[in-house]
């Protein structure tokens, strides 16, 4: 079977079930946590946003209550803020580490300095180009990861919490936080590219080594104007997709919620009633094949949601499309979920991935989880470049 026909049979199935069993979500609060072999990055995801939940209501039910009144502002501010701080730190840097696992190398905390840590990175000098890039970008990485399981969640459910979406918007501006305030760099500054200072410079220069088998530096020690070029296009459409994203300006409705109002309950903004809506969303991706661009279609029908994807990249081709159902299927306590990714990109060829998602919810709350997934040889953001089989037991819980 191609990996066209797949795909659609696949979306046949996904909208012909969709309407077997639908009903109006009502708001609860959810933690889980998916168990698998250590450098798969989807699992670093998961624990990072499920620990900022943690972290917050920890606060928000137990500490905050107990303070006297005229120090609960300034203590759940910097709570906040901290906790979400190092919710988004250590998970992007656990991206780096996984990565670098996955390659046959390592990425050693040195000191636990504030803001950041200082760390290095050590990897085998024979790699292939893609795995080459795989370590710098696996931080980056692991933000969008935890920026898509929030916002497909709050589209699928059709409410989410506030301090879950402040998170999610954190990961949303984290790369071109990263580029222009973080590690802001001259492109057109030598040592720029000879320091690789920052993910993103390092990242492009990878890639751009590996298309253009050319060095940074020309004979005259002057910066390839192609690799000035291409780093200015990367970074500069990082902010561009970012800010096409509808979700970002809701988003920044949610660090004005008001917490002692069903917790900060918030609705997605869609077009369209309560049988039939429809929004879109923008994401920016690094990739070991350079920059990606995504463009999310999230489709409401019968309290369902659908969700697809189309992506472009450059500057090596990466083109793809993709489909996934978070409730495809919901009988009694049993929910199955489905996705489908397809793509065709230079050195890897044309490629598909397909995953299943099961919850079991069995006791005044607690719940199971179990996922498993297979996907071609090619690049998917947060998925192993090779060949691969990921399977992830968890559990759940929700009041």
């Amino acid at each position: 079977m191609t990996v066209s026909r797949l795909f659609s049979r696949l979306l046949v199935i996904t909208i012909t079930y969709g309407s077997l069993a639908y009903g109006q979500s009502v708001p609860y609060r959810e933690y889980q946590i998916l168990l698998g072999q250590p450098q798969e990055l989807e699992m670093i995801a998961k624990a990072g946003n499920t620990l900022n939940k943690a972290i917050q209501d920890l606060y928000l039910k137990g500490i905050g209550p107990r303070l006297p009144e005229k120090v609960q502002p300034f203590v759940e501010t910097f709570w906040s803020v901290y906790g979400t701080f190092l919710c988004s730190l250590w998970p992007h840097e656990f991206g780096h580490w996984a990565r670098a696992q996955q390659v046959g190398g390592n990425f050693i905390i040195q000191s636990f300095g504030l803001p950041f840590p200082r760390a290095k990175m050590d990897v085998p000098a024979s790699l292939s180009p893609q795995e080459e890039a795989l370590p710098s970008i696996g931080g980056h990485e692991i933000n969008y990861l935890m920026m898509r399981q929030t916002h497909l969640d709050f589209y699928s459910k059709d409410f989410s919490y506030a301090l879950d979406i402040v998170h999610a918007f954190i990961q949303q501006v984290y790369y071109p936080v990263y580029a222009f305030m973080i590690a802001p760099a001259d492109p057109e500054e030598p040592s720029t590219w000879t320091d690789t200072r920052g993910d993103p410079v390092e990242s492009a220069l990878i890639v751009y080594q590996n298309y253009t088998n050319r060095d940074a530096i020309r004979g005259d020690g002057s910066v390839d104007p192609e690799l000035v070029s291409y780093y200015r296009e990367a970074v500069y459409l990082s902010v561009l997709w970012t800010l096409l994203d509808p979700m970002l300006y809701q988003s920044t409705k949610a660090f004005g919620a008001d917490m002692e109002q069903d917790y900060g309950l918030m609705t997605p903004w869609m077009l369209g009633d309560e049988n039939e809506s429809w929004t879109w969303g923008t994401q920016f991706n690094p990739s070991p094949l350079g920059y990606e661009l995504y463009f999310n279609n999230y489709l409401r029908l019968r309290q369902k949601l659908y969700a697809f994807y189309i992506k472009t990249g450059r500057p090596y081709k990466n083109i793809g499309i993709g489909i996934q159902a978070p409730s495809l299927i919901e009988t009694g306590n049993l929910t199955l979920g489905a996705a489908c990714d397809l793509w065709n990109q230079d050195i890897h060829g044309k490629g598909a991935a397909v995953s299943l998602d099961i919850k079991y919810q069995f006791y005044e709350g607690f719940g199971l989880l179990l996922r498993g997934s297979w996907k071609d040889d090619g690049y998917l953001v947060g998925r192993r470049l090779e060949q691969s089989v990921a399977l992830f037991a968890g559990v759940s819980y929700r009041y």
